[in-house]
Formats: C-alpha cells, structure tokens, sequence
C-alpha cells in the first residue's frame, strides 16, 4: 500500500547524518516529505503534474457539505493522543501545528466542527470509561480514539459499526491506511471495526527501530555499510545481530565479571525489550483456516526456534545484559538500542552518530516487521450508539483526516523528529523507508487484551533456567488460549446476528 511512499522517501532523501532528535514524545509503551511537483514534458501542449506526496487525491467527492455538523471524538486522554491524533495546537511546533492545521483544513472542506472530548489519561481507565458509556447507549460519541489493541478487545462485543461497509467514503485501498497492520490483528479480514494508519501517529510511532552507535560500530566491527547491506540483501537476522553482539562485549574493568559499565551488544528490561524483538522476528504466530479465520501457529518449529533464539540472545554468550537499554546506550556503553520509531525523541541530546535499522528477522525467508508496540498506538472506530444522520460524515472526516496527514502530519513529524540530515548518503533513508514500509503487528499481539498472550515470549523465557523453557510453558497454557480465541471466534460470528 506504500509503494507511492517507497519511491517519494528515494527522492526525498537524496539529500544531506541521521542523527539526533527534536521534540519530546511520551515513551509509554507505536515520512516522507513535501516535494515540489514540476511539469511533465509530454511532447505535446499539455501539461502533465507529477503526484506527489503531498500532492495525492483522495476520492471524496469535492462538493461534499454537512453543513456545519458538530462531529464528537471521544479520545484518549494521554499527551500524545493530544497532541499527535487529535487536537494538536499552535504552538510553533511544527508537528502540533500541522496536526492543528490539518484539522482546519478539513472541518472547511467538509463544513463540520470536531469537538474533542479527552477521556482518562491512563491506560485502563479509558477503556473502562469507554466500555461503560457504549453498554449504555451513549448517542454523546461519533467516533472513538483509542488503543489498538483495546478497540479489538471491545469490537467483538458488538460496539462499533463495520467500516468495510458504513459509508462510501471509507477508502482502504489508500496509502495512508495500515493494510497489512490491519489485515494481520483482524479476526477474518471480512469486516473492519477500526482503523489503523496516518490518521494516527501513535501507531506510527510504534513502529520496530533498532538505533545503533556508528562510531561503536566502526571501531569494533567495521564499515557500517556491511549493515546496510545485510538490510538491503534481506540477510539481516538474529544470527548476524547476536554476531555484532557477542563481538562488541568488552569487560572494562577486567574483573572478569558483567558489569553495569562493560560493553554489550544491547540492555533488556523485563518489559519492552522481550516483547518488542518477539513481535518483529517476521512471524505473526498465527494462519488462516479455510474460512478466514485465525488459526494460531506459536508452538511451531519457527515458534520454538524463536523462543530458543529469544533465550540465547538474554542470557547467554555475553550478547546483552539486563539494565536500562536507554541509559546504557546514551552511555554509550551499548552498541544497539531496539527501540521504536518514538525512541528517536530520547535521543535528541547524545553527542554522537546514530544510526537506525529494521528490528532483524528471525531467518532470511522472512520479510522484516516493524510491529513492536504498534498496537499500543490509537485507532478510530464508530460506535454503533452514534447518530445515524452523522455517520456519513464521521467516515468522510476519517478519510479527509488521514489523507491530510498522510500529506501534511507525517512528513513534519518525520522531517523534525528523525532530523535525517543524510551526510551519511541514501542508507540511513532506505532504512527509515524499509521500517515504515513494513508497519504491521501479529494477531495474538492485536488480540493480547482479550486472550492474554501478546507477552507470552517474555513470559515463558524471563529469568527462565534454560532454552527450552518456551516450549514447556506454552504447553501449559496452550488449552486455556485456545478454548479463549473458539470463544472471541463464536462472539464476532454473532455480530450482526
């Protein structure tokens, strides 16, 4: 679906070190640029405008009028929800501002008023306000912003409208909707309760990144090309990352003991990092049966690889140490930091040369997923308790919303926030292309609130006693998760009914 992207970002950023960055994100734990459009000599007296980025049509129609319709958007609480899915603000923030503009720019073309309602700031407290206010009825909400993975939890229960067939003016086939993201968390891809993509930048803001020190790099391994080049020939795995590990750990001191100061590949908490390299491997841990629907697929070959792999690259051959992954690598005592596409925001004021790459796959057949915390990003859905005279123009906002970011939001977060400043040539931009390309997450990550096993990589292998701790785990929990998905299969079949 990004295709457009792909080469827009090409031509964007063959131009001046990807390095530090601006403006603060919170880290809880989710492109491109303006380019000009000259004429196209067609040999004829005509002329032809090259499309771009920010130059890309929607399919509303231009004489669209809800005549100044109050439009209700019941949204997360939390900063960023604020300032990068919602309201924004004129604050001389280039993002802020764009999001705020963008907001203007659509309440003009379609004569509506967005009236922004923030809910509880914290991560479950939302969900329970939602939760209650739709079991009631609530005709206050046309559209509801919130995270992913709670929005899945909440559409089986029957809360939303279908946004495969509401309204004419939802079009999926548009690049700034998340398709594979969206395809991979749905229970059989016939129906969309919400949505994902530009609209909302916390999503983005998930996306799987692993920065690296340059400098580090180089004295210790070599020319950072030959990273690249892994990237680029699709032989970027978890083999080749444990192999820069295991060959950058130095014990400072020479105590001949691990040490919060020696030199590690990279630095791993309980929560975030085990999680974030599970969803990014290429495996999304489940399949389809013959009538669409998931079938799941973690206690497999790959499934077992992976948890082995998982285990190796915490505890054994000096390839990582648990401490702060932050710290360390500003420290400049880790050489790689898997974080996300937020993380740049961290790094504004480190004093070196940094890089970023996509999270590696667990095997060369795999493609790359960007999907660590993808999930914990907001989407919109439409609560089936809204008026029925304003769904045509919720869905028509949508639309307008997330095309208007695609042009506009994206490009002003990524330009301020990544800063690619690109001495380094064309690499550092195919690597940021490469990750925003492969936006997606796995079922049982998108389906973690309902049936519990988003984190079962970390739960099975954390301070386990060896590598083969995953398999034994899963087995005893395998009956329970499968009797949970039969029964969210069974609630969503009832939908409609």
């Amino acid at each position: 679906m990004k295709k457009l992207l792909a080469l827009l970002l090409c031509a964007l950023m063959l131009a001046p070190t990807f390095v530090s960055c601006a403006d603060n994100a919170d880290s809880d734990d989710s492109n491109g640029g303006t380019a000009s459009t000259p004429a196209v000599d067609s040999g004829d007296t005509s002329e032809e405008t090259e499309i771009t980025r920010a130059t890309t049509p929607d399919n509303l129609p231009d004489d669209l009028n809800f005549n100044g319709m109050s439009l209700n958007v019941y949204h997360f609480g939390n900063e960023n929800t604020i300032k990068y899915d919602c309201a924004g603000e004129l604050s001389g923030d280039i993002v802020m501002d764009a999001v705020y503009n963008r907001n203007l720019s659509v309440e003009e073309r379609l004569n509506v008023k967005f009236n922004w309602i923030a809910g509880d700031a914290t991560w479950d407290g939302f969900p329970n306000e939602v939760s209650l206010a739709l079991q009631a009825g609530t005709g206050d909400y046309d559209l509801i912003v919130e995270e992913s993975s709670r929005l899945w939890q909440q559409s089986i229960r029957g809360y939303y409208h279908d946004l495969m067939t509401l309204s004419e003016y939802i079009d999926l086939d548009q690049p700034w909707w998340y398709t594979e993201m969206m395809e991979q968390g749905s229970i059989d891809n016939t129906k969309r309760y919400f949505l994902n993509g530009d609209l909302f930048l916390t999503c983005m803001f998930g996306a799987s990144a692993m920065y690296f020190n340059k400098g580090m790099f180089t004295d210790y391994i070599g020319d950072i090309q030959q990273l690249y080049t892994h990237v680029l020939d699709g032989t970027w795995t978890y083999d080749v990352f444990a192999d820069y590990c295991r060959t950058v750990h130095t014990d400072v001191n020479g105590d001949g003991a691990n040490d919060a100061g020696d030199i590690f590949g990279f630095r791993f908490e309980q929560w975030g990092i085990p999680n974030y390299l599970s969803m990014s491997t290429g495996l999304t841990f489940s399949s389809r049966d013959a009538d669409g629907y998931p079938v799941l697929e973690i206690m497999t070959e790959d499934g077992i690889k992976w948890g082995e792999t998982l285990y190796r690259l915490l505890y054994t051959d000096n390839i990582s140490m648990e401490g702060s992954k932050q710290e360390t690598f500003i420290n400049q005592t880790s050489l790689f930091y898997p974080g996300q596409f937020s993380t740049a925001h961290e790094l504004r004021n480190v004093n070196f040369d940094y890089g970023m790459v996509p999270y590696p796959k667990l095997s060369e057949d795999l493609d790359y997923m960007s999907a660590a915390a993808t999930v914990n990003g907001n989407g919109g859905a439409v609560p089936v308790s809204a008026p029925a005279d304003k769904l045509d123009a919720v869905c028509a906002a949508m639309e307008a919303l997330s095309a208007q970011s695609y042009r506009t939001v994206v490009p002003a977060w990524y330009d301020t926030a990544l800063k690619v400043k690109y001495s380094d040539g064309r690499e550092d931009a195919q690597m940021v292309d490469i990750i925003y390309e492969h936006i997606s997450t796995s079922f049982i990550m998108m389906a973690d609130k309902e049936l519990g096993i988003g984190s079962i990589f970390t739960n099975a292998v954390y301070n386990a006693a060896n590598d083969g701790a995953f398999a034994s785990y899963y087995q005893g929990q395998s009956k329970a998760i499968e009797k949970k998905l039969e029964r969210c299969i069974e609630d969503y079949k009832k939908l409609g009914d």
